[in-house]
């Protein structure tokens, strides 16, 4: 299937980024719940930025699929171009930011230990993102022109790197400076940069992708400027997305130490099975995207169908496993009883995510593949702001649930949406004949 052969090595691209960051949290783990708390106080930073800086990227993908779907090779490489301009400003312009922010950390009500561990690793982790940024670019276009393996290959050795980089600098073997959760921070940054650099210099130099002549010419001004008025709306969507679910981290930050701590465990947990249904909604929003540039309509309406069944089907089985086994996996991540604890019922709520989050993400996906981003970012408004953070704040205080009320209070309306979203791309698709 077409699809399953381009979402598979997304699949595994996708999993290289979540695997870097659960390497990152499993060796932070070790030094202590302090450490562990100042890694998830910089990665909700840090996951804000990522939102709107892959929402402001989002027409990118679908506009290069296109392109090729449509046979125009120099639209491929034109896009390709604005796309990675355009990552660099915007992967520049949220270091930047983040960096404004690392002397106000203090004045968030966050515990005191745990952001006088997290500056420096947060101005690491922010000066990694226009390598992160451009990778993404990168990725999308040999992803759309489908040559997905290499770009897998590139992710893997960026992972290698990162867990030797991690394993000499957080602890100080064979003679490196013992540099903790700073040291993490230094291995992203590598990684993450050095891995853009390969990325480019295979694009390159590979046969294959010399028709699209990705860097033989100036970057398309006017095409850059409509990638990003286009990439607005998903940015619009990111944010309000990511920036809901930052509120929710910074009342963790509230209810102590160990509630961050088990947030950071949980979220790396609950990545590895987040990442079947972005990988899916990238795929399904590319296969879209290209069947309507072919002139397939039909076809586009195909794919988005296929891509949310299997995945709606997949992540029942995900909900499954996480629902009897988060206790096991929590213990894996720290010796700390307390915060293992609370992060093993954090996960188990997660598992309850995976079907809502599967049909919201897949769903979503497919309206991108058809440049559809402007109802779903007032869609996005309202579930997040308007509905899930008055919840969260309720059951999280109020009502006394703490870290449990703030992983219940966003469930029932990432699941109201993702029905809107589904119910959204049937209906866009519903009148269009093969």
């Amino acid at each position: 299937m077409p699809l399953l052969f381009l979402a598979g090595p997304m699949l595994v691209g996708q999993a290289g980024q979540v695997l870097l960051q659960m390497t990152d949290t499993l060796m932070v783990g070790r030094l202590g719940p302090v450490q562990l708390a100042g890694a998830a106080l910089a990665g909700n930073f840090v996951m804000f930025a990522l939102y709107f800086a892959y929402g402001s990227l989002g027409a990118v993908g679908p506009r290069i699929a296109r392109a090729f779907g449509a046979g125009d090779h120099a639209g491929v490489g034109a896009a390709s171009r604005a796309g990675t301009t355009l990552a660099l400003l915007v992967g520049t312009f949220v270091a930047l930011c983040l960096s404004a922010l690392t002397p106000l950390l203090g004045s968030l009500g966050q515990p005191e230990e745990v952001v006088s561990v997290t500056g420096g690793y947060l101005l690491l982790l922010a000066w990694s993102l226009p390598g992160a940024l451009v990778s993404l670019v990168l990725g999308q276009t040999a992803e759309a022109v489908n040559r997905p393996w290499p770009v897998v290959a590139f992710m893997a050795a960026a992972l290698a790197l990162n867990g030797l980089l991690n394993y000499l600098l957080i602890f100080g073997h064979f003679g490196f400076p013992a540099l903790g959760l700073a040291g993490a921070g230094c291995a992203t940054l590598a990684a993450r940069t050095l891995q853009a650099l390969a990325l480019g210099v295979w694009i390159a130099r590979e046969r294959g992708m010399r028709p699209f002549q990705v860097f033989r010419r100036p970057t398309d001004r006017p095409l850059f400027r409509s990638l990003l008025r286009q990439g607005l709306p998903v940015a619009g969507q990111d944010v309000l997305e990511g920036g809901s679910f930052a509120v929710g981290s910074l009342m963790l930050g509230w209810v102590g130490t160990v509630a961050l701590a088990a947030n950071q465990v949980t979220m790396s947990i609950a990545s590895l099975a987040w990442m079947f249904p972005i990988s899916l909604s990238m795929a399904v929003g590319v296969r879209v995207a290209q069947a309507i540039g072919s002139g397939d309509p039909a076809g586009a309406r195909r794919a988005g169908i296929t891509g949310i069944v299997f995945g709606t089907s997949l992540m029942a089985v995900c909900a499954v496993v996480y629902i009897v086994f988060g206790r096991t996996f929590a213990g894996l991540f720290t010796d700390d009883l307390e915060v293992a604890s609370l992060a093993g019922t954090l996960v188990t709520i997660a598992g309850i995510y995976q079907i809502s989050d599967a049909i919201q993400s897949i769903s979503l996906g497919a309206l991108r593949g058809l440049l559809d981003n402007r109802i779903p970012l007032f869609a996005n408004a309202i579930c997040y702001w308007g509905l899930s953070i008055p919840t969260v704040y309720l059951l999280t205080f109020p009502l006394g649930f703490g870290a449990v009320g703030v992983w219940l209070g966003y469930l029932p309306w990432m699941a109201l949406t993702g029905v809107f979203f589904l119910w959204r791309f049937l209906r866009r698709t519903g009148g269009i004949r093969a």
